[in-house]
């Protein structure tokens, strides 16, 4: 799953690349879209190529490209009240019967361990934290790996850190080289060797409804999160 409490660091993005990205490596995939806000719904609504027949739990959701498919968030169409009701329950029996016919869930969380958040936590059993490279979202980090900490003690099994992912590196800015260095010396192995540089074509592609391997596979922001893919892969 993809989880940090601060916003506008690449959460979603990562989220629909690495979904799709294990997809066309030929796994099954199953993305859950746990953002009131729906933006990973958005992102991805204009792929195409999901006409496989469904089976088991996978009725449940939506066909969004070869061995990828989406549970929508229900704020893509309209807005989630403050408090509405999250079926944990049922979500946890589903995630339960898509084991039987996928092999990846990846899991878009808000921005934020609120309600949805935290059903995200005990959907999923890996976190990567997506984290900017810049100094500010440092301190973020760090509270989102505490928060992290603590939902692994309430939760057996859960909420494990798989890596932290520099994300809209800017080579161009010797500052932004000093973040993921310090990143690196402060974290060590757990700071993936992939990183995501700046690219405007991953925001160009998400308006279009499309991942940037569907709409532009030869940019370098899809060669970023194709590198990804595969060390979560080989990992």
């Amino acid at each position: 799953m993809l989880a940090n409490q601060k916003g506008g660091v690449g959460k979603t993005t990562t989220a629909i690349h690495l979904a799709h990205g294990f997809a066309l490596s030929g796994k099954k995939v199953a993305l859950f879209d746990m953002d009131p806000q729906g933006n990973a719904t958005v992102a991805v609504q204009q792929m195409s190529g999901g006409h496989e027949a469904k089976k088991g739990a996978l009725t449940m959701l939506e066909p969004v490209a070869k061995n990828l498919w989406l549970l929508r968030s229900p704020g893509a169409e309209s807005l989630v009240e403050p408090g509405a009701d999250i079926e944990v329950d049922r979500l946890l029996e589903l995630v339960q019967e898509l084991a039987k016919v996928v092999d990846w869930l990846v899991i878009d969380c808000p921005p934020r361990i609120d309600a949805w958040g935290w059903a995200g936590l005990q959907l999923g059993d890996e976190v990567l934290v997506p984290v900017q490279a810049e100094f500010f979202a440092i301190h973020g980090l760090s509270q989102m790996l505490a928060a992290m900490e603590v939902a692994a003690k309430q939760l057996d099994g859960k909420a494990r850190i798989r890596g932290v992912l520099p994300t809209m590196v800017d080579a161009s800015e010797p500052v932004t080289l000093e973040v993921v260095e310090d990143l690196r010396k402060n974290l060590g192995d757990l700071v993936l060797d992939s990183l995501v540089l700046r690219d405007s074509n991953l925001v160009e592609a998400a308006s279009h409804g499309k991942t940037a391997f569907a709409h532009c596979p030869w940019a370098r922001g899809a060669l970023c999160y194709g590198e990804l893919v595969m060390e979560i892969l080989d990992g």
